[in-house]
């Protein structure tokens, strides 16, 4: 068990790196400025009751102290909100980094999981944790420091009552263990539930097309009801527990009033010190009781603390070797040697090879279920493969694995198109340009696909590309694939979306694209421009039932001069 499942909000600080110097900053200035507020309350009352009870204007030196304290108490408020609103959005901030940089290497998983709750997660459960790391911290040290100097003065001027006011405190803290089990299990539940209904969501926008293509708007509305009802129902109980602790806390701050006053009467206590002896035992135990508070809604940011937590400790997808190496000069090629990859139980490939020589333009082809997307993403290094290596190689045949290669240099040099690859919001332009890109170069290769008159550099294309056709779609992603100029293209299915003639055009440009090519398709005009042709076939179980070795994928190297 790791720190962060087993300690979730204490777990998740490593990932926090400065900014938890910057968190003990903030804890010293609203540790300050709550003395600071005590201070103003005890002084103001030491005033009224001088007033008051003597008829006279308090001393000068008094109103003189109560002035700066203000000026202080205010000055102090303006930073402790601008550095904790700061400091919030930084936290927000490396959470979420954090998160991406786990995506980056954990997804996607093998098993092609719905990735809803990662969304959810990356976006609910991180707003929860940057108050508690920016605010909620603060406002406990804060509170803890006021309590520990305000029975000092008590304990200095009236033993007594000193001993009151920590009765009250014990009476607040006991709230806190109160509900405690209570509180963990309905804070989880929130959690899940509004977790839930939040994946539930994220799925219906992502696949909004095919809810109102076959109009299941009545189950959909039904599940996102039930769902909410579900989290409604959880944050309803949770909700009415916190009331009933609130009101015992309450209770235990009246009584601490009560309390010295009690122990005042018959003492030698001078009256006009009366109200400021009142105030100073509820103002060390009202922050106490503000804090207990927090303490009993601790659970459920534990409970979002874990789901990060979680997230943050997925397996990686992919595993970098050591040392470090950079990817040949000049053209590459692709070298797959006895490679092995398997989803769960199902093994797809077994003893697979492939070699494409710098330059070379190769063609893979097989029936559905062979391997043909499982080569593409292991040859893109969206997977590793679980035997086997995957390399690249220059002219020389020198090779080096892709699992040496920094993800940097790897992404510059090689580019993965997929059938399904995503575009996302804003114009064509944002969606598909290399940084260094011009709009003349956009345009001249949207003219050359066919795209000339229907979209332009600056066209919006909507979320996802919902704007546009299913062919322009697949268009524009291997545009963008052309325009970062990688030295390996893999292409799976580029020309399936595709009429007759828009076919044509692309597998046409395919021909001038100066780089390396492994092209997944089923079309014999597209297949029929490569340099050679590949056939893939699946695995066949072997004849022993116990041996997990299956039979290897059979390559027809069926070479195609151009």
């Amino acid at each position: 068990m790791t720190a962060t499942t087993a300690r979730p909000l204490t777990g998740l600080l490593g990932h926090l790196g400065s900014e938890r110097r910057a968190i003990a900053a903030t804890i010293v200035l609203v540790a300050v400025s709550q003395v600071c507020l005590g201070a103003i309350s005890v002084l103001l009352a030491a005033a009224v009751g001088h007033a008051v009870v003597l008829r006279s204007a308090p001393p000068g030196w008094l109103w003189a102290l109560l002035a700066g304290l203000v000026v202080l108490r205010a000055v102090l408020t303006w930073g402790e909100m601008d550095a904790s609103h700061a400091l919030a959005f930084r936290v927000l901030a490396r959470l979420r980094m954090a998160l991406f940089d786990r995506y980056a290497v954990a997804l996607p998983t093998r098993r092609r999981e719905n990735v809803g709750r990662a969304a959810s997660t990356a976006m609910s459960d991180t707003e929860r944790l940057e108050f508690f790391y920016a605010h909620t911290v603060a406002q406990l040290v804060a509170a803890a420091v006021n309590a520990l100097l305000g029975l000092v003065l008590l304990a200095v001027v009236e033993p007594v009552l000193a001993l009151v006011t920590l009765t009250g405190l014990a009476l607040v803290l006991s709230t806190v263990p109160l509900g405690g089990r209570r509180l963990e299990t309905l804070g989880g539940e929130v959690v899940e539930a509004t977790g839930a209904l939040s994946d539930r969501v994220v799925d219906v926008l992502g696949g909004l097309r095919e809810v109102l293509g076959y109009g299941i708007h009545g189950p959909v509305r039904r599940q996102i009801r039930e769902t909410g009802a579900a989290a409604a129902r959880a944050a309803g109980r949770l909700e009415t527990t916190h009331r009933v602790l609130a009101g015992a806390r309450e209770a235990a701050v009246t009584l601490v009033g009560v309390g010295v006053l009690v122990g005042v009467i018959g003492r030698d206590v001078a009256a006009e010190q009366v109200a400021a002896l009142v105030v100073l035992a509820l103002a060390t135990v009202a922050p106490v009781a503000e804090a207990a508070a927090t303490c009993a809604r601790l659970p459920a940011l534990r409970a979002a603390a874990a789901r990060v937590g979680k997230e943050l400790a997925r397996p990686a997808a992919l595993t970098r070797d050591t040392p470090v190496a950079a990817p040949p000069e000049g053209p590459l090629g692709l070298v797959m040697s006895e490679v092995g990859f398997g989803y769960d139980d199902r093994r797809v490939l077994d003893g697979f090879d492939l070699t494409i020589a710098p330059g070379e333009h190769v063609g893979l082809r097989g029936a559905s279920g062979a391997g043909k997307s499982t080569v593409v993403a292991l040859a893109g290094r969206l997977w590793d493969p679980d035997t086997g290596t995957v390399a690249l190689s220059d002219s020389d045949s020198r090779q080096v694995a892709i699992s040496a290669v920094d993800d940097v240099d790897l992404r510059a040099a090689l580019a993965v198109v997929e059938q399904d690859g995503a575009l996302f919001s804003g114009t064509v332009r944002e969606a598909v340009a290399a940084p260094s890109t011009t709009d003349a170069e956009i345009e001249d290769l949207l003219a050359r696909l066919g795209l000339a008159g229907t979209v332009t550099p600056g066209s919006h294309i909507g979320e996802g590309g919902l704007r546009l056709s299913g062919g322009q779609r697949a268009r524009l992603r291997l545009a963008r694939a052309v325009l970062h100029r990688p030295r390996i293209l893999i292409l799976d299915e580029p020309t399936a979306d595709l009429d007759e003639a828009s076919a044509r055009l692309v597998t046409d440009l395919l021909g001038t694209v100066p780089a390396t090519m492994l092209v997944v398709s089923h079309r014999h005009r597209t297949l029929g421009a490569m340099d050679r042709v590949v056939d893939i076939v699946p695995p066949e179980p072997s004849a022993d039932p116990g041996n997990p070795r299956r039979a290897r994928n059979h390559a027809g190297h069926a070479a195609r001069e151009r």
